[in-house]
C-alpha cells in the first residue's frame, strides 16, 4: 500500500518459505528503521514483477534485501523487476547480498561471471551514489573480477541483531541443548545422517534438536518432490535417534527457542547467524559459496561438506570469468568430504580447549563493523543516490 507521501522505499524481500529469508527481511527492515526511521519500507516479492509503476517510481528506491542476490543470472533470473529495466526510473540498491559460488573456493571466484542481463542491472547499481553492498568478502572478488569497483562490504543483515549488540559472548558452562541443522542439497543427505550418528555418540548426554529451515516432507509451490522426500528421510533419522525434530518454516518467531540452547552445528547459514549475533556458538558446515562466505568474514567456525578435485582445480583456474565453465566446475569439480567427522571432532576440540575463545573475537567484530552497514544505509538512504 502506498505511503501517504513519498517518502518511502521499495524493499525486495525473498522470503516464501525458508526461514533464514525471513530473517533477513526482519532483521533488515529493523535496521532500515532504526538508522532512518521517517521512511517506510514497503515489503516487495522479488520474485514478482512490478506492476504498479506509479508506486515503485514514487519511491525514494528499491533496495534488495541481503540474500545470495549475486547470482550469474541475477536479472531476471532472481529479481523479475520490470522486463523494459527502463521503465524503473528510481535507484535499485542491495543490502548485504551475497553470492552464490559452487563450490565455493577461489577457482569459483575466478570463474564466476554474471550474464549480460544481470550487468545490466549490476551497472546500474554502481552508478548510485553508495554502490553495492556485500555480506562477504568473496562476493566482493567476484564481482571485482568481473570489473565492478563501488562495492561496500557491510556484512549481512542478521549479523546485527540490535538487543545484542554490545553484548560480550559468555562461553557455556555445558552443552544441555545443541541444534543441528541438516543441508537442504540431497547430495549431503547421508553426510547428515552421518553427523547426526556422531552427534549422538558424542553428546550423548545433551538434548538435541533437529531445525528444518524450509519444512520437512511437504510438496509445494516452494518445494519439489525431491526436497520433500530427502527432508522426511532426515527426520525420520533423527527421530529414530531420539532427537526433537522441529519445522521452523515461515516464521521467524519459531526460532526463539535458539535463543535457550548452547551450541548449532549444521549446514543452514541463517541459523548459524542467528547464533552468532546471538552470542551463542555455532559451527557451520559449508554447502557452497554461500557458507564459505560467511565463515571467511566473521573468522567464524567452519567446515567444508565438500573437497575440491586438485585436478579440476588446476584446469578450471587457468580460465578467467566464464558463466558456462563456472558452471561446468560446480558440477564436476568437487567430491563429498568423507573425513567430515574427523574435522568436526577436532573442531569441536579446539573451541572447548579454548573456552570458546573464537566467538568473543566474533561478537567483536561484528560490533565494530556494525558502524560500516551503518553508514552504508546513511550513504543509501541519505545520499544523492542518482543514477
Amino acid at each position: 500500500m502506498k505511503s501517504n507521501s513519498n517518502k518511502y522505499f521499495i524493499a525486495l524481500t525473498g522470503a516464501k518459505k525458508n526461514v533464514g529469508d525471513f530473517l533477513i527481511t526482519e532483521r533488515a527492515i529493523a535496521l532500515l528503521e532504526k538508522i532512518a526511521p521517517e521512511y517506510e519500507f514497503i515489503k516487495y516479492n522479488h520474485w514478482e514483477a512490478f506492476k504498479d509503476m506509479n508506486l515503485i517510481n514514487g519511491s525514494q528506491g528499491i533496495i534488495i534485501l541481503g540474500g545470495p542476490g549475486y547470482q550469474m543470472n541475477m536479472y531476471p533470473g532472481v529479481y523479475k523487476l520490470r522486463k523494459d529495466f527502463t521503465e524503473i526510473k528510481v535507484p535499485i540498491y542491495t543490502l548485504g547480498s551475497g553470492w552464490k559460488g559452487k563450490p565455493g573456493d577461489r577457482t569459483t571466484e575466478k570463474l564466476y561471471k554474471f550474464t549480460d542481463s544481470a550487468k545490466f542491472l549490476l551497472n546500474s547499481m554502481e552508478k548510485t551514489f553508495a554502490g553495492m553492498s556485500c555480506r562477504d568478502h568473496q562476493t566482493v572478488r567476484a564481482l571485482t573480477n568481473n570489473g565492478y569497483k563501488n562495492i561496500t562490504m557491510t556484512g549481512c543483515p542478521v549479523w546485527y541483531d540490535l538487543q545484542s549488540l554490545g553484548k560480550e559472548f559468555q562461553a557455556p558452562q555445558k552443552l544441555n541443548k545443541i541444534v543441528f541443522t541438516p543441508a537442504q542439497d540431497y547430495v549431503y543427505s547421508d553426510q547428515s545422517i552421518e553427523i547426526m550418528n556422531y552427534l549422538k555418540e558424542r553428546f550423548n548426554d545433551s538434548k538435541i534438536i533437529v531445525s528444518f529451515h524450509r519444512g520437512i516432507g511437504e510438496v509445494d509451490e516452494f518445494t519439489p518432490e525431491s526436497d520433500a522426500i530427502n527432508t522426511k528421510k532426515l527426520a525420520n533419522h533423527a527421530s529414530d535417534l531420539g532427537y526433537e525434530v522441529v519445522n521452523v518454516s515461515y516464521d521467524t518467531n519459531k526460532l526463539k527457542f535458539y535463543n535457550d540452547c548452547d551450541l548449532h552445528i549444521g549446514y543452514r547459514v541463517h541459523a548459524h547467524i542467528y547464533f552468532l549475533s546471538k552470542r551463542l556458538p555455532s559451527i557451520l558446515i559449508h554447502e557452497d559459496g554461500r557458507g564459505n562466505g560467511v565463515t571467511e568474514a566473521l573468522n567464524s567456525p567452519g567446515i567444508d561438506a565438500y573437497t575440491v578435485s586438485t585436478i579440476f582445480s588446476r584446469l578450471f583456474g587457468v580460465f578467467n570469468t566464464n558463466d558456462f565453465l563456472a558452471k561446468a566446475y560446480g558440477r564436476i569439480g568437487l567430491k563429498l568430504n568423507m573425513n567430515i567427522i574427523n574435522e568436526l571432532d577436532s573442531t569441536l576440540n579446539n573451541i572447548q580447549n579454548s573456552n570458546y575463545a573464537t566467538y568473543q573475537k566474533t561478537s567483536k567484530f561484528i560490533d565494530e563493523h556494525y558502524k560500516v552497514m551503518e553508514g552504508f544505509i546513511k550513504k543509501m538512504i541519505y545520499g544523492k543516490g542518482a543514477l
